[in-house]
């Protein structure tokens, strides 16, 4: 610390007074432990807020993603299948979910002859 009196013979400015790492005021305390550590648990659950904000903007746009993308999914059905796309595609399934049955009840005799008739008249053209 410096003297009360620079030498001007003036007061000294008070920030002249407090030298690097002294308190300010004679009776001022330095922080203690259980100061420091308040200060760090509220940083920590800022922080911690901030990052809940941030989570929430990310889902806000994942869900904006998913619900763009759906209805993306849904025109180019409308386009390709025109109205009713869903019951359309649905009935094709169906058809070949029965189709497909039909076939394994026939005897495999059967469908050898038939392609294999297939083959020689083929040949023959």
């Amino acid at each position: 610390m410096q003297s009360s009196i620079n030498r001007h013979g003036l007061p000294p400015d008070p920030d002249e007074l407090i030298a690097e790492g002294d308190p300010p005021f004679a009776d001022a305390a330095e922080q203690t432990a259980g100061e420091k550590a308040d200060e760090s648990l509220h940083a920590l659950q800022h922080e911690v807020r901030l990052l809940n904000a941030r989570i929430g903007v990310l889902r806000e746009d994942a869900e904006a993603a998913l619900k763009a993308k759906a209805v993306s999914v849904d025109a180019s059905a409308h386009v390709q299948l025109g109205d009713y796309p869903w019951l359309k595609l649905a009935a094709a399934i169906g058809t070949t979910f029965i189709a497909a049955r039909l076939v394994r009840r026939l005897a495999l005799g059967v469908l050898l002859a038939g392609f294999v008739s297939h083959i020689q008249e083929v040949r023959r053209q």
